[in-house]
């Protein structure tokens, strides 16, 4: 038998099957296991919150160490910011938020960020790098966030005084234009 002009013996092209083999064999089970590590994620995360339903209570850690809990903002309008450190779009979207939050304080407006899918320290760095004076959550947020059918940063949800959560915005926000409806519905409709 011959390959590419040169002889090849019949053990060694069997060899070169079986290997190649293995290979796919090998390939395919890091696919079947990435599948199903995939559909066992899906199903272990609930659905997206719904609009209209009460925010159910959570708590997470802070840098310092102390725990936050919705209960700290009882009776008040929230924006829940969820981000990650290695999310372009978290880092794009940040400013607006914050713009959203200074903007409506006067209206009692709080802005709660959490940090999902990376580590405490890179959650640290991000609110270093944004200056970002509000709570900020860096332990614990994934749990939340699979609570409440969160899968995308950055996601932002609009909770009203009651609890409720009164609208979400997923993805980047490219102008402040693009809440004003989520501030509006938790503000009473007055957006600052």
């Amino acid at each position: 038998m011959t390959q590419n002009g040169t002889a090849v013996s019949p053990q060694s092209a069997s060899t070169a099957k079986r290997r190649n083999l293995i290979i796919l064999l090998a390939a395919l089970a890091v696919l079947l296991n990435g599948a199903v590590n995939f559909f066992e994620s899906r199903k272990n995360s609930a659905e997206l919150i719904k609009l209209g339903t009460p925010l159910p209570e959570f708590s997470v850690k802070q840098a310092d160490g102390n725990s936050i809990s919705t209960a700290a903002f009882k009776g008040k309008p929230v924006i829940y910011y969820f981000f990650a450190n290695w999310c372009p779009c978290s880092h794009a979207s940040i400013g607006f938020v914050k713009k959203a939050a200074a903007d409506n304080a006067p209206s009692g407006l709080a802005l709660f960020s959490i940090g999902i899918q990376d580590s405490a320290s890179e959650f640290e760095k991000f609110a270093q790098k944004h200056d970002i004076s509000t709570p900020v959550g860096v332990s614990g947020g994934n749990d939340v966030a699979a609570m409440l059918g969160i899968r995308t940063t950055p996601t932002t949800l609009f909770v009203d005084a009651n609890g409720v959560v009164q609208w979400i915005f997923i993805g980047k926000i490219e102008k402040y234009e693009a809440i004003e409806k989520g501030i509006a519905a938790i503000t009473g409709g007055k957006v600052g």
